[in-house]
C-alpha cells in the first residue's frame, strides 16, 4: 500500500534476508532495498546507515520486536508462542490460556493487535472468564 502514497525504501537494517521472489515484488511496486545496518535516526526522518550514509524520507514506518510487559503469564506457566514481531500467550477462542481460568487478551495474546482488536479480546475474555467463574 505505500508505494501508493509515494517513493518507498525498505530498510531491511541487517534483519531481514528477503529472498528473491520478496525482493522481486517489492522491486515491482518500485520499492527501494536497502540492506545496510541502520545506525540511526536524526532530525525527524533522516536514517543513518552503518556505512555513514545519510537518507532523507519524508516519514517513517517501523516494525518493532515486542516483550511481555509484566512476567505474569510466564510466572504463572502460561505458554507462548512466537511471532514475528515477538511472543505472545497462547490462548483458545474463549482467550483461555494453556492455564485453566487464566484468561489474557489484546497485543499479549496477539500478535500485531490494535485498540479496536484488544477492546473486543478483553469483552471476550472478560465473559469466558465470568462464565467459568460461574459455571465452573
Amino acid at each position: 500500500m505505500l508505494p501508493d502514497w509515494g517513493k518507498v525504501t525498505f530498510f531491511a537494517n541487517a534483519a531481514v534476508d528477503l529472498d528473491d521472489a520478496q525482493r522481486a515484488a517489492l522491486h515491482g511496486r518500485g520499492v527501494a532495498i536497502e540492506s545496510e545496518r541502520v545506525a540511526g535516526i536524526v532530525d525527524a526522518a533522516t536514517i543513518v546507515l552503518a556505512d555513514g550514509r545519510h537518507i532523507a524520507t519524508d516519514g517513517l514506518f517501523v516494525a518493532t520486536r515486542l516483550s511481555m510487559a509484566s512476567p505474569i503469564a510466564a510466572q504463572l506457566d502460561c505458554a507462548f508462542e512466537d511471532s514475528p514481531v515477538g511472543p505472545y500467550i497462547r490462548t483458545d477462542a474463549t482467550k483461555e490460556t494453556s492455564v485453566k481460568r487464566v484468561f489474557a487478551c489484546g497485543d499479549a495474546a496477539r500478535p500485531g493487535a490494535n485498540v479496536a482488536m484488544a477492546v473486543g479480546d478483553g469483552a471476550l475474555a472478560g465473559a469466558a472468564a465470568h462464565r467459568a467463574l460461574m459455571f465452573g
